[in-house]
């Protein structure tokens, strides 16, 4: 029988995979989260992600 702490990380797991799963349905280009360092990324290049994703749900 799992603990609550295993059933928690295995439910994040799991949801984490299904968001990605949905981006790529989306046509989003996706890569690892180990890929991305979101520490590196310039205050322009975060708003430019959020444009580009406000675009696609609410143009």
């Amino acid at each position: 029988m799992l603990t609550n702490e295993q059933k928690l990380r295995y439910f994040q797991m799991h949801r984490n995979s299904n968001y990605r799963a949905s981006l790529r349905l989306e046509g989003f280009k996706v890569v690892p989260d180990k890929e991305i360092n979101f520490d590196t990324l310039t205050r322009q290049q975060i708003l430019q992600r959020i444009e580009r994703i406000t675009a696609r749900y609410a143009g």
